[in-house]
């Protein structure tokens, strides 16, 4: 595994994590509990610290529109309004759903991004001057509000995906906030990077500021039988503890990708290099596509032209490649060029060498070639199955 390098003309090279060693660090001044075992010490970087960081994060997100919630009536008042309808009833969350309303503005119009910054200005001061006849603003001016309950802001990222964003104040304050963000870029702010199931958002992180250079540690420990994981900073003070310690494993696995697929990592300098926007990052453990003998990854087809293989060998090893696999997606956006506009995902696809065990007598020649580019890391001992790019107009 890679480790971080010091030369400072390569600045932009990206690193994630290093293999780790055993450290004699003395953790009474960040835990007044008992260690015991080895202390293991990983280097970290930049990006890392953005990954695990507890704290929540500043974005700025496009407000689309709102989802209502209205008072619910009395129960009685509730089964008298079902039972004026005519079709079928529908099941008890659908009648909570009947009390909400989703308000969303159709407006495909970006702010202006011509050359000219008197004409930017100008057209958006005719589109102020618009504002006050928006269906949406017109909805949300003439709400009755003594009989909204909440109120959500729904906002839209570049790859068209909608969420719910939870508003501070009174009904009033988010009304009125969501009239004066409609359509623009509004400030949000998320719990933290890491969002759910294996998903970060990349949003947050200054890639065009990523240093190399940079370090923290990653600090891995045993306590009353528990694995704990803190991060310090460079000369060993207390940043933060790590809550989750299912995100070390994704530490590794970005970091054996990053090293082995040259797609992740020229879509990631591009966004250190300030050439494109980084979005998601997402972790899953199955591909939507299986692999067959008529479509097989190109390591597997350069075997087939200089290695022999039967028929029935293939079978069995096609069979290997659709379990334990590890996949990373990356999606970004480029800033300039032919790609601008386009939502682009990187898919790295790793597999675990442990799944060719059962073809290793069968066909030997072929497990020596892969074992020969694996990488060993606290993830397993993995290889590049795969690497895909596509992309979506946005």
């Amino acid at each position: 595994m890679s480790k971080p390098h010091k030369d400072k003309d390569l600045k932009n090279n990206i690193w994630i994590i290093d293999d780790g060693r055993v450290n004699s660090i003395d953790l009474s001044n960040i835990t007044s509990e008992q260690v015991s075992g080895p202390v293991t010490d990983f280097r970290i970087s930049e990006i890392t610290r953005y990954m695990l960081n507890p704290e929540a994060i500043k974005l700025e997100e496009k407000v689309i529109g709102c989802k209502v919630h209205y008072k619910v009536p009395t129960a009685g008042m509730v089964k008298r309004f079902f039972n004026k309808l005519t079709f079928k009833k529908e099941s008890s969350s659908n009648k909570e759903d009947a009390f909400t309303e989703d308000i969303l503005s159709t407006s495909k119009l970006d702010p202006p991004s011509f050359e000219d910054d008197a004409l930017n200005l100008h057209l958006i001061r005719i589109n102020e001057q618009l504002r006050p006849f928006n269906p949406v603003q017109k909805k949300l001016s003439s709400l009755d509000r003594d009989s909204v309950s909440e109120i959500t802001a729904t906002c839209e990222d570049i790859g068209r995906n909608r969420y719910q964003i939870n508003l501070q104040g009174s009904i009033n304050d988010k009304i009125n906030f969501i009239l004066n963000s409609l359509t623009k870029k509004a400030k949000i702010t998320i719990k933290k990077a890491y969002l759910l199931n294996g998903l970060f958002d990349f949003r947050g992180y200054p890639f065009d500021s990523f240093n190399t250079n940079k370090e923290y540690h990653l600090i891995r420990f045993s306590q009353n039988s528990e694995t704990k994981y803190c991060v310090l900073t460079h000369d060993y003070k207390l940043d933060y503890w790590v809550d989750d310690n299912t995100l070390i494993n994704y530490l590794h696995l970005l970091e054996q990708s990053i090293q082995t697929d040259p797609k992740l990592k020229e879509a990631l300098n591009l966004c250190v290099k300030g050439k494109a926007k980084p979005l998601k990052l997402f972790f899953s453990k199955q591909s939507e596509q299986s692999y067959s003998e008529k479509h097989l990854p190109l390591v597997y087809r350069k075997m087939l032209i200089t290695h022999s293989i039967a028929p029935n060998e293939m079978e069995i090893i096609t069979d290997t490649l659709n379990s334990n696999q590890s996949i990373v997606f990356f999606n970004y956006v480029p800033t300039s060029g032919p790609g601008q506009q386009k939502l682009f995902t990187n898919i790295s696809v790793m597999h675990d060498l442990k799944a060719l065990e059962s073809i290793k007598d069968r066909v030997p020649h072929v497990y020596s070639e892969i074992i020969k580019k694996t990488t060993d890391s606290d993830a397993g001992k993995l290889y590049l199955l795969d690497s895909m790019r596509g992309y979506q107009n946005v």
